[in-house]
């Protein structure tokens, strides 16, 4: 259990993570001019703030187990900036957002660790695993970007959809009462609230599928208890507003939630849904092959570090 000095470094390791946090996001809003600078030293520093938040995580991890997914989901921002520090690159909107992706993951962790309720492990390893595509995929493209392949990597310009007039102030009329209501104390009837300014979105682009699930599922999000608004506040009011500027621009079919997003949305529908039974045999290799069949490939390495945790206990 953490003792009062441990809740001490603790929070010093919150207050230097926040100042990464800023260096990352300021970065970020700036990325292709930084990275096509031949300076690379802003390139560095944002690096070097993937890199701060991996190490202050990793030396407190014995103690808060939890603050394992940061440590791994900062180790994965700081690959992938690692990648590109020494070479300037003109980067593309595909780098732009997946860069972008990962630092909400982070962003988000960081956000629930310092919430009343903490960080638990299981949260965090839901996180991380849902986020682990995101990193693949950013550093596949970062890869095909500096071999000249970039074309490769990059998928086809989505088919434009008719433009939703005036959907930017029609959405903002919900966002700017919402933002209010996320910065309000908790409680089940500010939660109902929120959710009741969310279901109007469904009024704007009517028809229009990808901005529907947006909507839905920050609807979800927000839905479920477990998530405080501390939390919820960024990659709801972030990305409902970035999908009305698709929308209100013909770009609909690029909308769609980030994997933040959705693991806020999924933790109340998985909570609901009933466990499927699994009859377990009594033969290994017939464990082996019953295993298999009902989980992926993710499930699978998260229930062999949980054996190996638990035979070595």
């Amino acid at each position: 259990m953490p003792t009062n000095q441990d809740q001490k470094i603790f929070s010093i390791f919150m207050e230097e993570a926040e100042e990464r946090l800023e260096t990352l996001q300021t970065g970020l809003t700036e990325l292709p001019a930084i990275m096509a600078d031949s300076d690379r030293e802003r390139v560095m520093a944002i690096y070097r703030a993937a890199h701060s938040i991996k190490g202050a995580a990793a030396m407190l991890m014995d103690k808060m187990p939890s603050l394992n997914s940061i440590n791994k989901v900062s180790k994965r921002l700081e690959d992938c900036f690692k990648m590109v520090k020494d070479t300037p690159l003109k980067i593309d909107a595909t780098t732009q957002t997946l860069y972008t992706k990962g630092f909400e993951v982070l962003k988000n962790l960081i956000d629930r660790a310092a919430s009343p309720g903490g960080l638990s492990e299981e949260i965090g390893e839901k996180i991380l695993q849902a986020s682990l595509p995101v990193y693949d995929k950013l550093e596949n493209h970062l890869k095909a970007l500096m071999s000249g392949k970039a074309s490769a990597a990059t998928p086809a310009p989505a088919t434009a959809t008719p433009a939703v007039a005036n959907a930017v102030n029609q959405v903002m009329t919900v966002l700017k009462p919402m933002l209010q209501g996320f910065k309000q104390a908790e409680s089940p009837e500010t939660r109902k609230q929120l959710a009741g300014l969310c279901a109007r979105l469904t009024k704007v682009g009517v028809g229009v599928e990808p901005w529907q699930v947006l909507v839905k599922t920050a609807h979800g999000a927000i839905a479920n208890p477990k998530n405080s608004f501390k939390v919820l506040a960024n990659p709801i009011i972030n990305e409902l507003k970035q999908g009305a500027e698709l929308l209100q621009t013909g770009k609909a079919n690029t909308i769609a939630p980030s994997a933040t997003l959705s693991t806020l949305a999924g933790a109340k529908a998985a909570a609901k849904s009933a466990t499927p039974e699994i009859t377990i045999p009594a033969d290994p290799k017939e464990v082996v092959k019953v295993l298999l069949k009902t989980f992926n490939k993710q499930q699978l390495q998260a229930i062999a570090q949980l054996l190996i945790k638990h035979v070595k206990s």
